[in-house]
């Protein structure tokens, strides 16, 4: 009994921690429907991040938007009994995800990882920077920005991000989860590519 109720308790303090943590984040996908469509005023960022393996080594993942309006996209990977990411492709490695986003240029420059031990000395963000994934968002418009791969677990001298180009294979899983939204109008530029800077992102 006495284990479960501290179980329980670090457990409530895990999302009550990264819940303060997330501030303006976004989720990377709504678990309400989508009624993005032709005439909406913003343009819809979509794709996805994989990661090398089951087990997540940060208790959140915030991808930073710039653009007119900046913002962070996030990833929280579940976290009751063991860090697990929970993503819905490649037995979980995989997240997808779609935001609404205004119109203009932007790009993906960095990402915040959060870790949380439970005692406050153990809680820290790192951010990663060093990389950029440039897109434009168009009013009414899909825009597929690719498949990032994260190597969370990168040695010294590893290429920690990458991009592919899994444009069918997200698009078709996106249809399941978000079915009132028209994805075969969702736009690939199969020429899109990562950018670096020092030519790899380092931690």
């Amino acid at each position: 009994m006495r284990k479960s109720i501290k179980i329980t308790a670090i457990t409530i303090l895990l999302i009550s921690t990264i819940t303060l943590i997330q501030g303006c984040a976004v989720p990377a996908m709504t678990n309400t429907p989508m009624n993005f469509n032709k005439t909406s005023e913003k343009g819809l960022l979509v794709g996805s991040v994989t990661f090398p393996q089951e087990k997540a080594k940060y208790n959140g993942y915030f991808f930073r938007l710039t653009g007119n309006t900046s913002a962070e996209f996030q990833i929280m990977p579940e976290q009751f009994l063991k860090m697990k990411h929970d993503g819905q492709l490649d037995e979980g490695r995989t997240y997808l995800f779609a935001i609404e986003r205004p119109e203009g240029k932007s790009e993906i420059p960095s990402v915040r990882l959060f870790h949380n031990s439970v005692m406050v000395a153990g809680q820290y963000d790192v951010r990663i920077g060093g990389f950029s994934i440039p897109y434009e968002i168009k009013k009414g418009e899909i825009t597929y920005v690719g498949n990032i791969l994260f190597n969370e677990y990168a040695e010294k001298g590893d290429t920690i991000f990458s991009l592919n180009n899994n444009f069918e294979r997200d698009i078709n899983a996106l249809k399941k989860l978000q079915p009132s939204v028209d994805w075969n109008s969702a736009k690939n530029d199969t020429l899109r590519k990562i950018e670096y800077n020092n030519k790899k992102a380092r931690l």
